[in-house]
């Protein structure tokens, strides 16, 4: 399969981080203690497994290769990742840990805002295709980007669940989620009657109505 656009990929990403963006301006240590989609997390422990990601991701940038590519935006998420040999919760407690270990829970906001930063600059500059290396495979630097706007656009959702007058995820961040989801599904046809983010939420396990093709 072609590679994910890049420009397509890199717009719903710098997008969709800055609506992160907008999201944090409303997080203080209150909002932060909220409750999440993702059990056993409040939203502060979101961010802290978000903002793992996002830094991991910013270190495989650098990450060249001339090997094939053997994953792509939608594959990437039924493929076995590192620690997948660890228990669930291990990983749901390692996050509350690093979300804890702040003074106040709004104490990681500029930290994460850093990253975003050097994230948004990074990718705005992306001007050609590349493969890298990221946990164990081969992607186009497209599609290695379109999988991280799934991330940022579901846990977006995951942060917002009780806040009311926050900032909803970019609609090209959704749109990307459906092109995943499109990719992982078997009738694609069924998928017309969802908006992209009712979609994006029964497709991620957060909602029901359709069998869960990200996680």
């Amino acid at each position: 399969m072609a590679p994910y656009p890049l420009d397509r990929a890199r717009t719903a990403f710098v997008a969709s981080l800055d609506g992160l963006s907008g999201l944090l301006d409303h997080l203080d240590d209150d909002a932060l203690h909220a409750r999440s989609r993702c059990r056993g997390w409040v939203a502060g422990d979101v961010l802290a497994h978000l903002h793992l990601g996002l830094a991991e991701m910013l270190a495989g940038f650098p990450a060249r290769t001339t090997q094939d590519a053997d994953t792509d935006l939608a594959t990437y998420w039924s493929a076995p990742l590192p620690g997948a040999e660890h228990p669930e919760w291990a990983h749901v407690r390692f996050a509350r840990a690093v979300a804890a270990a702040y003074a106040r829970p709004s104490g990681q906001l500029e930290h994460v805002r850093t990253t975003v930063r050097g994230l948004r600059r990074l990718v705005s500059d992306l001007d050609a295709g590349y493969r890298l290396e990221f946990q164990g495979h081969v992607l186009e630097v497209s599609d290695f980007v379109a999988t991280w706007v799934v991330e940022v656009v579901v846990h977006h959702l995951d942060m917002a669940v009780e806040l009311s007058g926050v900032p909803e995820p970019p609609a090209s961040g959704l749109a990307v989620v459906r092109d995943t989801v499109v990719r992982l599904t078997d009738d694609p046809a069924a998928l017309d009657a969802w908006d992209d983010r009712a979609l994006t939420l029964a497709a991620t396990g957060r909602e029901p109505g359709l069998r869960p093709v990200l996680s």
